[in-house]
């Protein structure tokens, strides 16, 4: 035996007072420092000195924040007295609400009045006060009917629906304050409809937001509560045994407690990446504390000795241990080297978690147990079950008697997962974490279809002069953009400072609908003049949001459907290509789209070009780690191959059932990997030490399954209902990632009971006369 690990386990056993009461010590201060307060702002997964990204925060720096507006939505026949003077109140009473910076809606428009006197126009609101009958509704109808500026932007084409723009303070929506603000918006709204017998519904980027951080909250101790009891469940079926259920699920809180107390400690928040921390170290800090108390039961039927067994529980499995919780913890840590904060965060805490289970678990189980009277025959009888023993045997007997149908099975199954990859989409949709059938999903379709987007597009034009804005020709190429978004399915009506030039074309000729254009080379001065001593900037909030103060900076603000990341792409590329062709002769102007929904697209394709690198990475480094305990090229390679043929088949999984690659999808190879090779690294382990002692290849591998077959499947099987526990999430994402990586650690099972053993026969020969497997003996060193 390893004289190193021989004086770790006696140093267990012999100081193992001291050891619980430091264990005790140094998570009592854990649970002081544990951080529990969730994040409030959106996370930023871009580069700062990302070009795009440099682009978005000039953008909000000018215009303000995209996201901060909630869209209601309202079906009723508003054009009747009284309902129109309710709506107007209404809207009244919105805009006095704390966190409100204004509200856009039918009742709180503007018309623009030529006033030649000033030569200026009067920007005079279209409701004066508060209607008082029919006739004065009837009056604000025919006048809003022949303003086109309105057309499209809060009514639809049936002038059934309308929309309020509730524009919030976003100090207030990057803090806890945003879910008050939230309800103090809503309820007067849901108290309207509710009294008009109407329907209300709610769109926008903080609807989202507060959905997912009350989901976040929600799930936080969900998911710990279900991953603490499937565990202890499945912990019970098999050991059906008390102590073996009580005291791994202290090994368990203990880790939990060290992973909330690192993130209270780097001070980090809780997101929707973190927040899965807690349950998912519930799920694979387990199999160190089945692997210990399996082994320890299987040395005490040998030895009858209680401390002899713990010691050399220790002494056999340590170093494996340390490989399986390296290779985890890789799996894991790499993310702390992307460019991603909230993967970066989760990389470091979910890796140093991996790292504080092994301890715990190492020192806590044999201390725990050196004070307990010794296994029972029924506490040992799980190794002896029939079912559990007849699948290990048989196992055994395909790899050494039909190995060519364990290849040929494998390499039938690589082929159709390969071309299932090729079929696979990389594809997310903004509200891809929102429930289907939740009604913040159904209320932002519903105002989709009747408004063709409820997500912001943005496109910011700089035209490289002071007051360039002003030029007509700047005008015209807005215009001739804007005709051309509107040919666009997918994008809403836009608004920009050439409609305001129509409008004031329109008041300056009269009033007259049919004077809705751009002026004329000879009208244009004229109507700029007027312009220019109009307060538009002052007493509009609208205009004031469509320029900077130089009036060289503009933009066309419109919405989007939410029609993923592909399609997004496209219509980006498509309205792209529409702008280099309008402003083709402009040599000053610089034009960008941008906008949330655009930084989403970007964001999206980050994530997944960092995970993936990430699991190249942890493929390399485990690779490494493998190649320092083996010593041998041939094994690193025996052992990696059973952990990819999983990973590729839930790859080819998601190509033929359609489920896309995506930040959360993409998670599940990096994660899976560096769980599942722990198998390999056990069986490994023994089959080494096997030959070392003198076995065939045939009997080290029969001796092999014997001594950790049930384990194997024990944390196989607990892996896989602690991750299936994951799928009761709302979060779309969190349900992939417990679906597949759950199913991927069921592939790697079988794949490290078959196709592991079957390459070390074929592989790994030998002139040491091969025992049958009936005829191997229980591996007893």
């Amino acid at each position: 035996m390893n004289p190193v690990w021989q004086a770790i386990a006696t140093f267990i056993i012999r100081k193992r007072l001291p050891i619980l009461i430091v264990l005790g010590i140094l998570t009592a201060f854990m649970w002081t420092q544990r951080g529990t307060e969730l994040t409030q702002a959106i996370a930023d997964v871009i580069l700062t000195n990302d070009p795009d990204k440099i682009v978005y925060d000039d953008f909000k720096q000018i215009f303000g924040d995209d996201g901060n507006v909630i869209v209601a939505s309202l079906e009723g026949d508003f054009f009747k007295y009284p309902l129109f003077s309710q709506l107007d109140s209404l809207t009244r009473h919105l805009d006095t609400l704390d966190g409100v910076m204004g509200v856009f809606g039918i009742t709180r428009l503007y018309d623009v009045v030529r006033d030649d006197s000033m030569e200026q126009f009067q920007l005079v609101p279209m409701l004066q006060q508060p209607p008082q009958s029919q006739a004065d509704v009837d009056s604000f109808m025919q006048r809003l009917s022949e303003l086109p500026f309105y057309q499209g932007l809060l009514m639809d084409d049936s002038m059934h629906t309308t929309l309020l723009a509730i524009s919030l303070d976003p100090k207030q929506l990057d803090t806890d304050q945003k879910i008050p603000l939230l309800h103090r918006v809503k309820d007067p709204v849901d108290r309207f409809a509710k009294d008009n017998d109407l329907t209300a519904r709610f769109a926008g980027l903080p609807v989202l937001r507060v959905n997912m951080h009350e989901t976040v909250k929600k799930e936080l101790y969900l998911f710990l509560g279900l991953a603490l009891i499937v565990t202890g469940i499945t912990l019970l079926l098999f050991f059906r045994s008390f102590y073996t259920v009580i005291f791994p699920m202290i090994v368990v809180g203990s880790v939990i407690i060290f992973s909330m107390g690192l993130i209270g400690l780097f001070g980090y928040k809780m997101s929707l990446i973190t927040g899965i921390i807690p349950a998912l170290v519930t799920v694979i800090s387990i199999p160190n504390s089945v692997y210990l108390i399996t082994k320890y039961h299987i040395e005490f039927r040998r030895t009858r000795n209680k401390m002899k067994s713990l010691i050399l529980v220790v002494e056999k499995i340590g170093i494996v241990t340390v490989m399986t919780n390296a290779t985890t913890a890789i799996g894991l840590g790499v993310l702390a080297f992307t460019d991603i904060a909230p993967l970066r965060e989760f990389g470091i805490v979910a890796g140093l978690s991996v790292v504080a289970a092994f301890f715990i678990s190492l020192l806590l189980i044999p201390v725990v147990f050196s004070f307990l009277p010794p296994p029972n025959a029924n506490q040992t009888r799980h190794l002896d079950r029939r079912g559990l023993t007849f699948l290990i045997r048989s196992l055994d007997r395909i790899v050494h008697n039909h190995r060519g149908l364990v290849y040929g099975l494998a390499i039938l199954l690589t082929a159709l997962s390969l071309w299932g990859m090729t079929q696979i989409l990389p594809v997310a949709y903004m509200t891809d974490d929102v429930p289907q059938d939740s009604d913040v999903l159904k209320d932002l379709k519903f105002i989709e279809a009747r408004f063709n987007g409820a997500l912001p597009f943005e496109i910011m034009i700089d035209t490289g002069k002071r007051r360039g804005v002003l030029k007509r020709r700047t005008l015209q190429r807005i215009a001739e953009l804007q005709d051309s978004l509107n040919t666009y399915d997918d994008i809403s009506r836009s608004i920009s400072v050439a409609d305001f030039a129509k409008f004031f074309r329109q008041s300056f000729f009269g009033g007259g609908a049919q004077n809705y254009t751009l002026p004329t080379r000879n009208e244009f001065n004229f109507i700029v003049d007027y312009a220019r001593n109009t307060n538009v900037f002052g007493e509009l909030s609208l205009a004031k949001t469509l320029t900077d103060t130089n009036l060289q900076i503009t933009r066309i603000s419109a919405s989007v459907r939410d029609i993923g990341s592909l399609n997004m792409e496209a219509l980006v590329d498509s309205v792209q290509r529409d702008i280099d062709q309008i402003f083709e002769d402009d040599d000053e102007a610089t034009i960008h789209i941008t906008g949330t929904t655009r930084i989403f697209i970007l964001a999206n394709d980050a994530l997944i070009e960092n995970l993936l690198k990430s699991l190249l990475i942890a493929f390399a480094v485990i690779a490494f780690v493998m190649g320092l305990l083996f010593q041998s090229v041939r094994m690193v390679i025996i052992s990696l191959i059973p952990n990819l043929l999983p990973l590729i088949m839930v790859a080819g999984i998601m190509g033929w059932t359609g489920i896309a690659l995506k930040p959360s999808t993409a998670l599940v190879f990096g994660v899976a990997f560096g769980i599942a090779v722990d198998d390999s690294i056990h069986f490994l382990a023994r089959y080494r030490l096997a030959r070392k002692l003198g076995d065939s290849v045939g009997g080290a591998v029969t001796n092999s399954f014997q001594d950790t077959g049930v384990s194997m499947i024990y944390t196989s099987l607990i892996l896989f209902f602690g991750f299936v526990s994951f799928t009761a999430s709302d979060f779309g994402g969190t349900q992939a990632l417990g679906l597949l990586t759950s199913l991927t650690l069921v592939i790697a099972m079988f794949s490290n009971l078959l196709f592991l053993p079957s390459l070390l026969l074929t592989f790994d020969k030998d002139d040491t006369p091969e025992a049958q497997p009936d005829e191997a003996t229980p591996l007893a060193r």
